[in-house]
């Protein structure tokens, strides 16, 4: 298995959780990566347990095991780390005009019309 870029393995996690139907066990999350990829459980189990302490997962008891999910939805996640992230800017407007600027045209069009709503 190749070394895994700092911080991918819990963005891995993370979408997996956001995009499961129901709460996980730990071994069908592991279970859920290529063979290439998969983690050793201690160290899925280790990541699971930080994203608790951070809120951002909720683990469960379920007969002799745990589940997990997310806390909440990935957009939700998404939207107030970009308010954090504003937030520290001193010219939020030179900030959004740049974020702005650097949208794609779809992007852009789901914007207006996120505005519009």
């Amino acid at each position: 298995m190749s070394k895994r870029e700092r911080g991918a393995l819990r963005a891995d996690v993370l979408r997996r959780l956001w995009a499961a139907e129901t709460p996980l066990t730990a071994n069908a999350l592991r279970d859920s990566f290529p063979i290439a990829e998969r983690p050793a459980l201690t160290t899925l189990l280790t990541v699971l347990s930080r994203l608790e302490a951070e809120d951002l997962v909720h683990r469960e008891q379920q007969g002799r095991g745990s589940v997990f999910a997310a806390t909440r939805p990935q957009a939700e996640h998404f939207a107030d780390r970009m308010t954090e992230v504003l937030g520290a800017a001193a010219d939020r407007r030179a900030v959004l005009q740049q974020f702005a600027g650097g949208l794609s045209g779809r992007d852009l069009q789901a914007l207006r019309d996120a505005l519009d709503d």
